[in-house]
């Protein structure tokens, strides 16, 4: 009860930012990229629908949801090595009591988890994301009359009534990933009753591993992956001796906690939520401890695969190269950075022209992605992000945050409409609501189309992007169509594929500032 008490209280506190204002303390919004899914609460560009606009696509790259623990130092492996060290202990003095005071559960507490697979909470993560996005996008792109609440195989259809190939979906190989697509499938085309939704689309299934060509998964062979890795441990080395110092004497005098047990016992919070519902872990760390544990996940994220890694922008390139050409309605011939030839140069496997697309992907493919594209809000800057700080400089009004960039069942949306306005500035948002009651009409060759991303359901500035630049380019979040497609060839050659993943050019030591070796 007095644990249940001071989490409970945790979770009402509010927290000092750098520029002296206070929020709110939610306690799975310092989980990183271990937080349940809720929308971000933005990134400076209003959201809403825009005015004289059809939307005409939505392509969707999406993460797996809530899962167990991978295998690495800074997540399986150390809580695992944690675990054992009390088992140890306790086996070793069979007659003696473990722990006390706020450690005291740990003379019942087990080690629960498991290793990489998808949770039920996951499952559940996903096909709600799935009917959200029917209702959001789906409704909307097929032209659901009113009155008609789910998927019909009616609507599949082009304007002028003739059949449409059966919609096509990608996803890698791996278990999470791919029972994550079916999930978030089952969710989109209404799984009513517990039928098989299966029959209504086809799913496309990218080996994932090493030797493979794979865009959805890390494929940057030889790339400099391990900045962020550095940054973390350094980091973890600062904020955790004063924990260390509170919780040991509650423990015998002959078991040393470790900075790597610290770390275990907030991964533990995280996860043993989302197994069994809430953690006695939770508890024993103070809301400023909890936004070290937040920043420690954004350090690595961002060294390894985003502005701060010198193969960030390279590992999401083909996400990139293979978006621009789903755009245009073109298969991809030639070899290019990590896109698999095999797959994109064939119809059957590489959909085209379809209203909308869905990706299953991971966590790490989203933050690459967002460097590859170059957009600026999420560049922290020229000396990347620091480790080398005390827990009292964490920045907590920074940019980059991963809980709102890549929580479990994050997606990623690229909307393309069809506006009136021959400019993007030109475009007026509506403030007053996001939804689409009726998709306006712009006929086909008149007006200009533009492309909006969305992250998390808020719209993401482009200022950084390639080719959104001038009348391309709108402070609202959209870009002209062709001004991105145009721009795809200079984001290419700032991700240095060749160099930065294949031979493996590195920062010489530390964080780099945009992404490139």
């Amino acid at each position: 009860m007095i644990l249940l008490t001071a989490l409970l209280c945790l979770l009402t506190l509010t927290t000092a930012t750098t520029s002296n204002k206070t929020t709110p303390f939610s306690l799975p919004s310092t989980w990183g990229n271990l937080s349940p899914y809720t929308p971000s609460p933005g990134f400076g560009i209003p959201p809403g629908t825009p005015q004289q606009c059809q939307l005409t696509q939505a392509h969707i790259l999406h993460r797996h949801a809530q899962r167990y623990p991978t295998s690495y130092l800074l997540d399986a492996d150390s809580m695992e090595s944690f675990a054992q060290k009390l088992q140890n202990y306790t086996k070793a003095h069979p007659n003696s009591t473990l722990a006390t005071g706020p450690l005291s559960f740990l003379n019942k507490w087990r080690y629960l988890m498991g290793t990489e697979a998808l949770l039920p909470t996951g499952a559940a993560t996903e096909a709600t994301s799935g009917a959200f996005h029917w209702s959001r996008y789906g409704r909307v792109l097929y032209d659901a009359p009113a009155g008609m609440a789910d998927w019909s195989n009616e609507l599949n259809v082009w304007p002028n009534g003739t059949r449409r190939d059966k919609p096509m979906f990608r996803t890698t190989s791996q278990a999470r990933i791919l029972e994550s697509a079916r999930w978030w499938l089952s969710g989109f085309f209404s799984n009513i009753a517990a039928n098989s939704s299966a029959d209504n689309y086809d799913l496309v299934i990218i080996p994932e591993g090493d030797g493979y060509n794979n865009t959805l998964s890390g494929s940057c062979p030889n790339g400099d992956t391990e900045e962020g890795d550095d940054s973390a441990e350094q980091f973890l080395r600062t904020y955790t001796p004063p924990i260390i110092t509170r919780l040991t004497p509650h423990l015998p005098s002959t078991l040393n906690l470790t900075a790597l047990d610290i770390l275990s016992m907030q991964n533990l919070c995280a996860y043993e939520t989302a197994v069994l519902g809430s953690s006695s872990f939770c508890a024993l760390f103070t809301p400023s401890e909890w936004e070290s544990f937040a920043y420690i996940l954004d350090l690595q994220f961002y060294g390894d695969y985003g502005f701060g890694s010198p193969s960030g922008r390279a590992q999401g390139i083909g996400y990139v190269i293979e978006l621009a050409a789903r755009l245009q309605g073109k298969l991809i011939t030639e070899q290019v950075a990590n896109v698999n030839i095999t797959y994109d140069s064939n119809p059957e496997t590489f959909p085209l022209h379809q209203p909308l697309y869905l990706d299953m992907s991971h966590d790490d493919v989203i933050v690459s992605v967002l460097a590859a594209l170059g957009v600026e809000y999420f560049n922290i800057g020229e000396d990347g992000m620091r480790g080398d700080i005390g827990a009292e400089e964490v920045p907590l009004n920074r940019t980059f945050r991963l809980n709102h960039i890549a929580p479990f069942g994050a997606r990623f949306v690229t909307e393309v409409w069809r506006c009136e306005a021959s400019s993007a500035e030109e475009i007026v948002v509506d403030g007053g609501g996001e939804v689409v009651y009726e998709n306006d009409v712009v006929k086909e060759g008149q007006g200009r189309e533009f492309v909006r991303w969305v992250l998390n359901e808020m719209p993401v500035p482009v200022d950084g992007v390639s080719g959104c630049e001038g009348d391309a380019a709108g402070g609202n979040g959209f870009c002209a169509l062709e001004g991105f497609l145009g721009g795809v060839g200079k984001m290419q050659e700032l991700a240095a594929f060749e160099a930065a993943c294949i031979q493996g050019a590195g920062s010489g030591g530390g964080q780099v500032g945009d992404g490139r070796p």
